[in-house]
């Protein structure tokens, strides 16, 4: 017979007998145990339908009480929602109408989103384009090739007015003038130097 903490039926610490004597006092106590069982169901037997069987009772009562618990669940959820709520004819076509709008609304949006993506897209590939013409009029060392409309409309500078830039101003100076503003401050001067001689 199974003993545990959720078993019914096995009430009580698990012994392991290693005597004959603890094997009949266990034996004694499963006879009591068993008597006690049999009185009880014999007592929820008159008050209850039939009161023979062994392994019934306790299952139609457990069926009661979940049968029980479920129709008190069922009514409490009753309770909470309240009537049932029956909708008129007006009523659903107010509500089919604001569906429609709702519909609509969604439709419009989708809309808008599908042309500003679009329009995303046209003006990614613009980019792409002049990126791709500013790659195609680049030397084959890689340095653009100089343009006599820019080199036009760039002011001239001294060696003296170069020397004595900053940093950041030599960069904006090469920006201007199409060329590579990576490197050290004396590296931007010299080349800011060689481009304005050779002007």
């Amino acid at each position: 017979m199974a003993r545990g903490k959720f078993n019914k039926r096995g009430g009580g610490k698990r012994v392991d007998a290693e005597s004959a004597e603890e094997i009949e006092q266990r034996n004694e106590r499963l006879a009591a145990f068993e008597e006690e069982r049999a009185r009880r169901r014999a007592e929820e037997g008159e008050e209850g339908e039939e009161g023979g069987e062994e392994g019934g009772d306790e299952e139609e009562g457990e069926d009661k009480t979940v049968e029980v618990s479920n129709a008190k669940k069922k009514k409490e959820d009753e309770e909470e929602k309240g009537p049932v709520k029956v909708t008129t004819d007006a009523e659903h076509r107010r509500n089919l109408a604001k569906l429609e709008a709702v519909r609509k609304r969604r439709e419009e949006a989708d809309k808008r989103r599908k042309t500003e993506e679009e329009a995303a897209a046209m003006e990614e590939a613009e980019r792409k384009m002049k990126a791709a013409a500013l790659q195609d009029d680049r030397d084959d060392d890689g340095k653009k090739k100089k343009t006599k409309s820019k080199e036009n409309s760039v002011p001239k500078l001294s060696k003296i007015e170069i020397k004595k830039m900053k940093p950041a101003l030599l960069k904006e100076a090469l920006k201007e003038r199409s060329l590579d503003i990576q490197g050290t401050a004396k590296a931007l001067t010299a080349r800011l130097i060689e481009y304005e001689e050779s002007r």
